[in-house]
């Protein structure tokens, strides 16, 4: 199954976040990225992660289907209480393996201040400033990232669905 090795996925970002410094302990680990290998491996994923989750949102970003999923049963690795998951397809012409790709934290101070403590690292701010979600992210590897947010991605889909329906 897709998620069977999620622990050895987060125990491998944890320690490479370790090593660059960067402190998550105490922050919200709130979902993990799947990364599919072309758009007929995202649709036969999403009738895998049915099997796990209910899709709440599926949108085209950056010119690509993201498919958000609220588990069904949250993944637990130490502290961290994991709801949710992302299906992403590939963009036009990207050469990926099907993987676990990212995970994603909340930050509870503003991008500045958390890139303050870190000025060494090289930061990805190129979605600092994205309409509905912005953020920013750190590529650990070359399969592998973390990125941090402001908010839930479950409170930021549930937003959008809330006003798309109203």
């Amino acid at each position: 199954m897709i998620l069977d090795n999620y622990d050895d996925f987060i125990k491998t970002i944890l320690h490479k976040l370790k090593n660059h410094g960067i402190d998550v302990e105490k922050l919200n680990m709130d979902h993990i990225g799947y990364q599919a290998s072309s758009d007929e491996d995202y649709n036969t994923l999403k009738n895998e992660f049915n099997n796990f989750g209910s899709l709440v949102s599926e949108e085209i970003v950056g010119g690509r289907r993201v498919g958000i999923y609220k588990l069904s049963q949250a993944l637990q690795f130490h502290q961290y209480i994991i709801p949710a998951i992302e299906l992403i397809a590939p963009k036009a012409g990207q050469t990926c393996p099907s993987a676990l790709e990212h995970v994603e934290f909340v930050l509870t101070e503003s991008f500045d201040s958390f890139m303050n403590k870190y000025p060494d690292l090289h930061w990805d701010t190129t979605a600092i400033n994205q309409p509905g979600f912005p953020m920013i992210k750190i590529k650990l590897g070359d399969t592998i990232q973390v990125k941090f947010h402001l908010q839930p991605i479950l409170e930021i889909v549930s937003g959008k669905t809330a006003s798309n329906d109203g």
